[in-house]
């Protein structure tokens, strides 16, 4: 009977203890986000911040940016949008939005607008991201907004790529799989 009583001790107080060291809520193990969500909230760390960049490749017969000054300006981050003013010398006409469609969707613009803000011609192309990208890196192909809206770059392809370390951000452009355009910006190094 002894026995009995102390093996019913150790079960209640097993019982007991186990309850108490359960399972809560925060321990569970977050859920993992998606890539295209993971890349829209590498922004957060840098907004607010500008970095200089560089062109690092640029194809035969387009026009060459190799001497002028490249800004990237992480102005805004929001749940559903980041605005990136990307400067090209004087020329300030240029925003790049990333825009987080559904909490899970990942969309890409080019927003160009003249000095007095309103927009230009040729504004807010741009795709949606592939299901290849990754935490550091989303491409975009042209989608059917950008391909109506001029011949010339529908088969366009925008590469963004922040890399594994967060200290550089890189911006490309394809056309027809071959590279036409490339620039690094230095995240190191804030202006």
């Amino acid at each position: 009977m002894k026995k009995i009583r102390q093996f019913s001790l150790l079960l209640t107080l097993g019982i007991i203890l186990f309850s108490c060291t359960g399972t809560t809520k925060s321990d569970k193990p977050e859920k993992e986000l998606s890539p295209q969500l993971a890349f829209f909230n590498q922004f957060k760390k840098f907004e607010g911040k500008k970095f200089l960049g560089k062109q690092v490749f640029i194809a035969e017969g387009m026009n060459s940016w190799a001497e002028e000054e490249l800004e990237m300006f992480v102005r805004e981050c929001s749940d559903t949008v980041v605005y990136v003013p990307f400067r090209v010398g004087n020329n300030t006409s240029r925003t790049w939005m990333f825009i987080l469609e559904n909490g899970e969707t990942l969309r890409f613009r080019h927003n160009h607008r003249h000095a007095d803000g309103t927009p230009e011609d040729l504004n807010l192309y741009g795709g949606y991201a592939t299901s290849s990208g990754t935490e550091f890196m989303q491409i975009f192909p042209a989608d059917d907004f950008t391909s109506n809206m001029l011949e010339r770059i529908r088969d366009n392809e925008w590469t963004v790529e922040f890399s594994e370390d967060l200290n550089h951000f890189s911006y490309s452009l394809k056309k027809k799989g071959e590279l036409v355009f490339k620039a690094d910006f230095n995240l190191a190094t804030a202006l």
